[in-house]
């Protein structure tokens, strides 16, 4: 079972951990990444929100800043490695009430790394295993409670990575703009 140490040994994607604008999740998680703040958030709600965004707002302080947050968003935006998801979900495990027995944990894993397999890296973070969690009963089923189901496990995880790739698809249009392709 030399696969099983992987999963137990901390595990970083490279291209999460060179890139200093992203902060590695412990212990194997994905990137944890976190959408644009500061003059970079605005910068792209203003362009999701049809204003107008010009070239000379796009400062040099300011294109510095995109080119990192677009660093951290195509570090996010890679393919999760397959131990990156049974990571995630080896710590799922303890917080749900029917984990797989030893015997179905691999099968599952694979499972649901084929339907993840869209699912990029930064949307594999303990953040979005406490929103399985949280999740509300439906029909008096306590889906957060349970292990997830490969496609209920995409239906949560897909807002996520849809932010990812907004966000970069924006940066690259901002970063276009200034001439800092």
């Amino acid at each position: 079972m030399t696969g099983m140490r992987d999963i137990d040994a901390p595990h970083i994607d490279a291209s999460c951990a060179a890139t200093p604008a992203i902060a590695p999740a412990s212990g194997g998680d994905g990137c944890a990444w976190r959408p644009a703040g500061g003059d970079v958030g605005g910068l792209l709600a203003a362009l999701r929100g049809g204003i107008a965004v010009l070239p000379r707002d796009l400062t040099p302080s300011r294109m510095r800043a995109l080119r990192a947050q677009m660093s951290h968003a195509e570090a996010a935006a890679t393919p999760a490695p397959p131990v990156v998801i049974a990571a995630w979900l080896k710590k799922l495990a303890p917080l749900v009430a029917n984990p797989p027995p030893p015997a179905a944990v691999v099968a599952r894993t694979a499972a649901i790394a084929e339907v993840c397999a869209d699912i990029p890296l930064g949307a594999w973070t303990p953040e979005t295993r406490i929103a399985w969690c949280r999740q509300p009963p439906r029909d008096g089923y306590p889906i957060g409670a349970r292990w997830p189901a490969p496609g209920e496990l995409h239906a949560l995880l897909y807002p996520t990575a849809q932010r990812i790739h907004a966000e970069r698809h924006a940066l690259r249009r901002l970063l276009a703009m200034g001439g800092g392709t």
